[in-house]
């Protein structure tokens, strides 16, 4: 009876490991993305396919898109640099709404404005002037608009920099609890980023 119950309990161990090995496996199954199973050269050709299909989107858009909509509303001079302002400040906008309802909106407004935020941001980082992009001849109110948002976004990195150094050094002289900034926070900070831009596109740029 005892070697039966002791063969008992090694064959409900070894149960409960194979389980557990089931679902390790499951569990790396469910980690891998559609990126992870493909080829060395697979990864690498679709790497090669978006930097490809981004370069021919930023031509086309500065080419083709940002001057066809600065003829319809170049002669407007208010208008024309709003209108220019949204390719790259929109995005910051876009983004801080998101933001602001992150916690609150319903779950399928959020994926709305998720997608929303993710395609204008998208836009907005193809509005990153080149030398290609600095030949195309633009009216001047709209040009201003366009530059704004655009430069905006090149500045970033500058900008994420110069922030997060200034949230550091409140929490420590404010003493604040929460250390990380809320959604809420953030996204009403990228409005005002992406305000001032409008600002600047509306003052400094047309001077």
């Amino acid at each position: 009876m005892a070697r039966r119950k002791a063969g008992r309990g090694r064959a409900g161990r070894g149960d409960r490991a194979g389980a557990g090995g089931k679902g390790r496996a499951a569990r790396k199954a469910k980690a891998d993305n559609w990126f992870t199973r493909l080829s060395g050269w697979g990864q690498t050709g679709l790497v090669l396919a978006g930097l490809v299909a981004a370069v021919g989107a930023h031509l086309l858009l500065w080419g083709a898109v940002i001057p066809a909509v600065g003829s319809v509303v170049g002669r407007v001079p208010v208008l024309s640099t709003v209108v220019g302002w949204l390719f790259g400040g929109g995005a910051f906008v876009a983004l801080g709404v998101l933001g602001i309802n992150h916690d609150s909106a319903e779950p399928a407004t959020r994926r709305r404005l998720k997608i929303i935020a993710i395609v204008w941001a998208a836009v907005g980082v193809l509005c990153i002037p080149t030398g290609y992009a600095n030949d195309v001849v633009l009216p001047s109110d709209y040009w201003a608009g366009v530059y704004a948002g655009a430069y905006g976004v090149a500045a970033v990195p500058l900008t994420l920099t110069a922030a997060l150094l200034l949230w550091a050094l409140a929490v420590k002289v404010l003493r604040i609890k929460d250390r990380e900034p809320t959604h809420r926070s953030t996204g009403w900070v990228l409005v005002a980023y992406g305000a001032l831009l409008l600002v600047w596109g509306s003052s400094l740029l047309r001077m």
